[in-house]
């Protein structure tokens, strides 16, 4: 079982993605208020690109470095509102594919945290919907945090952070991730256990006596295990509490989280038998397009 009282959990790499506008500026407060937390320098990545249009090549590169300037200029104003911070903040701009950039980027400097919005500059056309994010969260080296702005309003968590967790060491290393970001913003911490449906209602066998003895067999176990973490994590500064739930995995990660006004979920890549990613499959990738709060997925390969 992860052991998550240990208080030296730390990011010391943050690195946020940005492309000029407001709505990517949301991921700014967030990422701080954890480096200033953790004693951690922040990065902020500008990626420009030419013209889409068959232009001539030395035209499409006099545009990248025109766009490259007009860059750097907007991230040392970005830099300069967050000199209060007291945390090292390192600009840097780049040209290319926007996701490979980043991943690069997060590579090359040795990033354990990226924090991005889920508005980019259009705010009708979520990054998490696209291409750059998918690839990001897919295929970044580290934790990736997905912020949702709240129309023009950074969105910090308040009340809870939620952990769901299969039963698995794999998806417990998500615990000391969530406490330690419990611990930036004072939340409470909720231990969520869903378990999918065995049988679908058309299933015959859904409607034997037994079904439904079965089910609360699995619930029991499901609880049992759950109590046994929080009182191994049980922590004086942190309160933790523990659900539990059946459905379709996703969908019901998404309605607890609703009900019982999550602002974090923290979740691991990997669940049960760490072959299959949940990322790469269908739970990770729902939650990230239909939770309404901020989404961690935490990186254990």
């Amino acid at each position: 079982m992860e052991e998550i009282t240990e208080p030296s959990f730390k990011y010391h790499r943050i690195l946020v993605p940005l492309d000029g506008s407001e709505l990517a500026e949301m991921a700014m407060t967030p990422a701080v208020e954890i480096a200033s937390f953790m004693e951690a320098e922040v990065h902020c990545l500008q990626v420009v690109t030419g013209l889409t249009l068959n232009l001539d090549p030395y035209l499409n590169q006099r545009i990248i470095n025109a766009r490259e300037q007009m860059a750097n200029l907007y991230l040392r104003s970005l830099r300069r509102r967050f000199t209060k911070s007291k945390i090292d903040i390192i600009t840097s701009t780049t040209s290319g594919s926007a996701a490979i950039s980043i991943i690069d980027y997060a590579k090359k400097e040795d990033i354990n945290l990226i924090v991005m919005s889920s508005h980019g500059q259009s705010a009708l056309s979520r990054w998490v919907y696209g291409n750059v994010a998918i690839k990001i969260l897919r295929r970044a080296p580290c934790d990736t945090l997905m912020i949702r702005p709240l129309g023009t309003t950074e969105s910090l968590p308040k009340k809870r952070v939620m952990v769901p967790l299969d039963g698995s060491p794999l998806a417990e290393l998500a615990l000391k991730p969530a406490v330690a970001l419990a611990s930036v913003w004072e939340l409470d911490i909720m231990l969520l256990r869903v378990s999918p449906p065995l049988f679908s209602d058309q299933d015959p066998i859904s409607s034997h006596d037994f079904f439904d003895e079965i089910e609360e067999k699995l619930n029991e176990e499901a609880m049992a295990y759950l109590l046994d973490i929080q009182a191994v994590q049980a922590r004086d500064s942190l309160s933790i509490s523990v659900e539990t739930a059946s459905g379709p995995e996703a969908a019901t990660l998404v309605d607890m989280a609703n009900k019982n006004e999550v602002d974090l979920i923290v979740m691991s890549s990997h669940g049960r038998s760490g072959v299959g990613l949940w990322l790469m499959g269908s739970v990770s990738e729902k939650v990230l397009r239909k939770a309404s709060c901020a989404t961690l997925i935490v990186r254990n390969e």
